[in-house]
């Protein structure tokens, strides 16, 4: 009977040994992960902030070209004005004429710079939407990767509470995936 009982009392203490350490490896597991999870909201907050940015600095620029252009056509329309004029002979005097022709290449050289950084602002707006673009793709990525993480913590807590070791490995597999997806989000945008 002793012999039966320090047999029992050794694979006691070997399952409880055993549970401790795989307890120990079940909390290393779910904090690195949620670290993980943690690191992958940070970032993707980041990205989002940042794609909204881009975004309104591009719909600003866009309205910053439009008034622009309004103001080249504007320009074009008295420089029409004036040459019409002066091929029409209304002004009766040579200084008549002449102040309408200084006029009119006054309106010309204006109006080809105004329409020069319209077209500037307008590319720089296409710049700002497409870096836009490419941050909020990043995000989405890293959404994916965070959501990854979040589903193995889940899983690892269930390999604790389950005493299962399936659990733990398919929760660290999700999350292998998952850091997959925070580094190509992260380089995503760069």
């Amino acid at each position: 009977m002793s012999g039966s009982a320090h047999t029992m009392m050794a694979e006691a203490n070997d399952r409880h040994a055993h549970a401790s350490g795989g307890n120990k490896l079940v909390s290393l597991a779910a904090a690195i992960i949620a670290v993980l999870a943690a690191l992958g909201t940070l970032f993707s907050h980041h990205r989002s902030i940042t794609a909204l940015t881009a975004k309104n600095e591009a719909i600003l620029t866009q309205a910053r070209a439009s008034d622009l252009f309004n103001r080249y056509e504007s320009k074009r329309v008295r420089y029409h004005v004036y040459t019409a004029f002066i091929a029409a002979g209304l002004p009766p005097t040579q200084a008549g004429k002449d102040t309408l022709k200084d006029l009119a290449d006054k309106e010309q050289a204006s109006s080809l710079a105004t329409f020069a950084e319209a077209e500037r602002l307008e590319k720089s707006s296409q710049e700002y939407e497409d870096h836009s673009e490419r941050v909020l793709s990043s995000y989405e990525t890293l959404e994916v990767g965070t959501t990854f993480c979040e589903i193995a913590i889940v899983l690892v807590s269930i390999s604790a509470l389950a005493s299962t070791r399936i659990f733990l490995s398919i929760g660290c597999g999700l999350a292998t995936i998952g850091l997959a997806f925070l580094v190509y989000g992260y380089f995503q945008a760069h």
